[in-house]
């Protein structure tokens, strides 16, 4: 079988892919990438890593770690990306003796500025060690015996419902999935294969992963590639960059577009920035109908065409995507439930039912369909859970035989995800362990949070909707969480809790009596902006969460 470090030596003895790394304002060729490679991978030999070893990366996008992903490959070890940093509420040190309880380091690398005291009694090595590291001819190109069933990846989970688990990404399935975006997405505007990618999602999320080291290398085109902090600092300057260098993919998710598409209102002003070569893909989570009027909105001035937008939908447990919309524009389809579980397209302007946002049809390879509870296939507009059946599906959880048997069934993913087919296309509804059942009535957090986070003062992922039991009444209680400035007053705050109660009401037809008052930060999301539901649901349970100072009065209230 070939492997991505075929690949790597086939692309890159061709002369082919210059990539782009402007937070490092340095350019370098497939070539020299490749010749960094095995300079680290003599390190790495030297240090005891072998085949099957796992090598945990604490790194954010750089050259580098680019260098010692494939450096890992070499040797037919497996990488193990990590987050490179904690947040305002969650301790890193835990976080990779959780990460390392799962899968048992036998190395770790980490960023020169980072101090790797107290996380793990493992051996550590930084980034400026291994990148003195020399081949010597110590390893030989097209020597590496790696087999489809050899493990490449533990894509930790994104920690979104709680304790991050190491799925399981062979070589087989990293060759399967780059065949299918070749297949289905890597055509560029000017109607041949794609000629320059760009991402600046982390490595540790499938798509930065895929989108910004696999693919690129896959195919041999050109790539710009940053860091997340690059573009959220200056999202016009990654527009910028992207015109200049002709990008014809990159991909973006629901939350970062929701805070950074009006930010590039400049570019309009300036009328310099012009990218009618562009496909932007969206996805990682729930993508709402307002924000696809937005890019729009946005993009057109620059020449990004309706066309050019796609949804996609897929997971670490498919190693990325597993299907995308393919007609010409993304369709938007306002829904009601007729049944229990059933529901019918209807007028977009009546006041009941509710918008959903097409994910497209299934890619190339894949089976999707969506079952009850009972594992029987249901027929179309019937809610249900979405289960993927393909050449990608992960084999397993890593060292979890439990999860492994629950969530694979024959080799058929059970994705967790509720969602329903029409017009060929699927529709992904909610998270089956997101979703709230309040009095019977089943309310989708992220439809409330997009409808209140569309108010002025709140910004985009700064609310999260919380469902817990009433000890009291045994019922299902929900409390709405708001990130507000310090210097609100007691007056403004009424004023706030009055037009978040209102638009709840008006969006999902539900009453919310508790609203809290937060600081900033404390809305805890994932690398790729998924909100941590389960972790801030358990934080304001056990009183953890820190209430504004200027709600200090209210709180009896809330």
């Amino acid at each position: 079988m070939e492997h991505i470090i075929d690949k790597l030596d086939t692309n890159a003895a061709h002369g082919k892919g210059t990539w782009y790394f402007p937070a490092e304002s340095t350019t370098q060729s497939l070539r020299e990438i490749r010749l960094a490679s095995l300079n680290m991978a003599s390190v790495l030999q030297k240090h005891g890593v072998g085949g099957g070893d796992r090598v945990a990366l604490m790194l954010g996008n750089s050259s580098d770690y680019v260098a010692a992903l494939l450096a890992i490959w070499r040797l037919n070890a497996i990488a193990v990306p990590l987050r490179p940093q904690g947040s305002r509420q969650t301790n890193y040190a835990d976080y990779v003796r959780q990460c390392d309880a799962v899968c048992d380091f036998s190395l770790c690398i980490h960023d020169d500025n980072m101090e790797p005291c107290g996380t793990i009694p493992k051996t550590m090595l930084t980034l400026q060690v291994l990148a003195k590291g020399s081949s010597n001819g110590d390893i030989a190109a097209g020597e590496t015996n790696i087999s489809p069933h050899d493990v490449a990846v533990l894509q930790f989970s994104s920690g979104s419902t709680g304790a991050p688990k190491g799925v399981i990404v062979t070589h087989g399935m990293l060759m399967q999935q780059l065949q299918n975006i070749l297949y289905n997405h890597i055509v560029s505007r000017r109607g041949c294969p794609i000629e320059s990618l760009a991402s600046w999602m982390p490595f540790n999320h499938d798509m930065g992963l895929f989108i910004g080291v696999l693919t690129p290398i896959y195919t041999g085109c050109d790539n710009l590639l940053a860091p997340p902090g690059f573009y959220m600092r200056n999202p016009p300057r990654w527009f910028e960059l992207m015109a200049k260098y002709q990008v014809d993919m990159n991909f973006s998710t629901n939350s970062v577009l929701a805070s950074t598409l009006h930010t590039l209102r400049r570019l309009h002003r300036l009328g310099q920035v012009v990218l009618p070569q562009l496909h932007l893909y969206i996805g990682a989570e729930k993508v709402s109908p307002l924000i696809v009027r937005r890019c729009h909105e946005m993009l057109g001035p620059l020449g990004v065409a309706a066309e050019s937008i796609h949804i996609g939908y897929g997971m670490a447990e498919n190693a990325l995507g597993a299907a995308c919309t393919k007609r010409p524009t993304v369709s938007v389809q306002h829904f009601r439930f007729v049944a229990p579980n059933r529901v019918q397209p209807c007028d977009e302007h009546l006041s009941i039912g509710f918008d959903l946002v097409a994910v497209g049809s299934p890619d190339w390879r894949h089976r999707i369909t969506v079952r009850d509870r009972g594992d029987r296939i249901l027929p179309e507009l019937s809610l249900g859970e979405i289960n993927i059946e393909s050449p990608c599906v992960t084999p397993g959880y890593y060292g979890d035989t439990t999860t492994t048997r629950d969530k694979l069934v024959a080799g058929r993913l059970r994705t967790g995800d509720l969602g329903f087919f029409y017009a060929g296309e699927l529709y992904f509804y909610a998270r089956q362990d997101d979703m709230i059942v309040v009095a019977g009535r089943n309310v989708i957090p992220d439809d409330v949070e997009m409808a209140v986070e569309d108010l002025d003062f709140v910004r985009p992922g700064a609310s999260i909707l919380i469902g817990y039991e009433n000890s009291e009444t045994g019922c299902t209680d929900v409390a709405l969480l708001v990130e507000i400035s310090r210097s609100s007053s007691s007056q403004q705050l009424a004023t706030y809790r009055h037009a978040l109660q209102a638009r709840a009401l008006e969006a999902a037809d539900l009453i919310i009596n508790h609203i809290v008052f937060c600081e900033r930060g404390t809305v805890e999301k994932t690398s790729s902006g998924k909100k941590r539901r389960k972790v801030v649901r358990d934080r304001l349970l056990q009183g953890l969460i820190n209430i504004s100072e200027a709600c200090h009065e209210k709180r009896a209230a809330v």
